[in-house]
């Protein structure tokens, strides 16, 4: 007992001396000074995180499903949506980038000497929330990312989308006071400019462009839209191009995810294109089309074989406008002036390789992976289509990019202000026509750029047909770009006019199905695009909530998004078919 007695009086002295250590000793060990593990995260770690995440989404299903809608690929072209669609898509952007862009924005105004990523994170605010309006109409924002505040906020209001949309462009008119403020804070994490406040200046004021063109047909935006192209100061030259490069590395791979779809595998798993956008391309001529376009296949498929019957496109249809090419008459004979049966064997294998799809065609999807069309070098990174080849095995330069605010989309937006608001543009170029012309010449160069990276592409496109040895005939650049000056109509109506500049909007803007979307509910044009075989349900007017929120926030409104009643607040065309 005394043994005993003696241990425990000496383990309950040397407990004493241990607190009698002063308390600073003893709490300092509770301070998270682990630089591995910080409390809150660095401004440029937010800033990459928020530009990778985003743009991986605006270019992956949204992108999807916009060019679906506007008949380039068949993602979603039949419009045909659950509120489960999007669930996924909606919980990654609140929960993810959104919410880090909100900690970035709020990060930079706690610290009061950072003007310059403050700016950044209002512009990108600015760019990504009138996107989310663009596409779901009301959603949180005034209330958003409070679940975790001192007092929590679980079911956030849906604000009104066009309260949204004005305070873009009060953020907007922010960053620009922002970024005139001189900093002694480096930017860095910026994956875009690379800390380039002059670019950064130049988006926002080309932002503000775009959103006010958005609701030109709700408000009378018509002077500040003069003022904005008088004082010059817009993204109107490729090296202020607001875009996005994904990294090439295969793990993990975060590659431009058209490349993913029909390269990353074992065989190419991309969906389908649409015929009219191929066929009118070849029939154009448009040298743009072997950066676009990768043909996977030489062999024509036997109508007589119950197994490539059922392969072969709208096989299961009567009312298809292009189908097969290789068998349709009135292509082939458009391409080649001859019948299927008259063709030359180059002439039979180049069209095989056309393989997409009408629009909305409901017919079942065969074990047609292995010769679909899929992507080529523009914008994925894939392969440029000099000779055909399967898709998969990781081929190509993977150098891939989404194109989301350039200078051909700005000339485009100055086009169809100058003819719906009689915008004054000769401080960028002296006619429509030649803004015409310099949106075109921008864009395809940029499509050269990218395009050629990592391939082997002949510089003049006029020995295109000896060096590939190719049945068609694709025109030079300058070629293409004076046969469509030529046709532009000057003297036309105001609808003639601007149905022409978005048609080459349509072929222009490939790669970035948003701009399309918005330009087809603000105009209706292009009117000619191809009308879906079959109609589940009517034209998108915009997404349908993630069915999350509508078990979780009862403050999540009930729309059919399909109804003219779900028309987002600047869309007074409604579209239905």
């Amino acid at each position: 007992m005394k043994k005993l007695h003696r241990k425990a009086l000496a383990a309950f002295m040397s407990l004493i001396l241990l607190f009698s250590v002063s308390s600073c000793d003893i709490f300092d060990l509770d301070v998270n000074t682990d630089p591995n593990n910080p409390s809150q995260a660095a401004v440029d770690l937010l800033l990459a995180n928020v530009l990778s995440n985003m743009s991986s989404s605006l270019a992956g299903g949204f992108n999807g499903a916009s060019t679906g809608f506007m008949a380039q690929t068949t993602a979603n072209d039949d419009f045909n949506f659950s509120n489960a669609s999007w669930n996924g898509t909606w919980n990654f952007l609140y929960s993810g980038p959104l919410k880090d862009l909100n900690e970035l924005v709020a990060a930079a105004e706690a610290q009061g000497n950072n003007p310059r990523y403050l700016g950044i994170g209002q512009v990108l605010k600015a760019y990504y929330f009138s996107t989310m309006v663009d596409f779901f109409g009301d959603v949180p924002y005034t209330e958003a990312f409070k679940g975790d505040a001192e007092t929590p906020i679980k079911e956030p209001v849906y604000d009104d989308d066009a309260a949204v949309y004005a305070d873009c462009l009060s953020l907007l008119d922010k960053a620009i006071a922002n970024f005139a403020l001189t900093s002694t804070v480096a930017v860095r994490g910026d994956l875009i400019y690379n800390g380039n406040m002059t670019r950064w200046r130049k988006l926002a004021k080309t932002m503000k462009l775009r959103l006010l063109l958005q609701t030109r047909n709700v408000s009378d935006v018509a002077g500040q839209i003069q003022a904005l192209v008088t004082e010059g100061d817009l993204i109107t030259a490729a090296a202020d191009d607001f875009q996005y490069e994904f990294p090439t590395a295969v793990t993990p791979d975060f590659r431009h995810p058209w490349y993913q779809a029909a390269y990353a595998g074992g065989e190419a798993g991309f969906s389908y294109f649409g015929h009219q956008f191929m066929y009118e391309m070849l029939v154009n001529g448009d040298p743009r089309f072997p950066f676009y376009f990768h043909r996977q296949t030489t062999t024509v498929l036997n109508p007589d074989d119950p197994t490539d019957k059922q392969t072969i496109p709208c096989s299961q249809r009567t009312d298809c406008t292009y189908g097969y090419f290789v068998l349709n008459p009135n292509i082939t004979n458009a391409l080649f002036g001859s019948d299927p049966d008259g063709l030359s064997s180059s002439e039979e294998a180049y069209l095989a390789g056309i393989f997409g799809r009408d629009r909305a065609d409901p017919s079942g999807i065969p074990n047609d992976n292995p010769i679909r069309t899929i992507p080529g070098s523009y914008p994925a990174g894939g392969v440029f289509d000099a000779t055909s080849g399967s898709g998969g095995g990781n081929r190509g330069s993977s150098v891939g990019y989404f194109p989301m605010l350039t200078s051909w989309m700005t000339k485009f937006y100055l086009l169809e202000a100058s003819i719906t608001l009689g915008t004054d543009i000769s401080k960028v170029a002296a006619s429509e026509s030649a803004l015409l012309n310099s949106a075109l010449t921008d864009q395809m160069n940029k499509v050269w750029d990218f395009g050629s990276r990592g391939q082997t592409v002949a510089a003049d496109e006029s020995t295109w047909g000896t060096a590939y040895s190719w049945p068609v005939t694709f025109k030079t650049r300058a070629a293409l770009r004076a046969e469509v000056l030529a046709a532009y109509p000057t003297g036309g109506s105001q609808t003639a006019r601007l149905g022409y500049v978005l048609k080459q909007a349509w072929f222009a803007n490939f790669g970035n199905g948003i701009e399309q979307y918005n330009a087809f509910r603000r105009t209706g044009l292009p009117a000619d695009i191809q009308t879906p075989l079959q109609l589940p349900r009517q034209f998108a007017l915009r997404f349908p909530y993630a069915q999350d929120e509508l078990n979780l926030n009862s403050k999540t409104p009930v729309i059919i998004y399909d109804n003219p009643s779900a028309a987002v607040f600047w869309d007074t065309l409604k579209f239905q078919f």
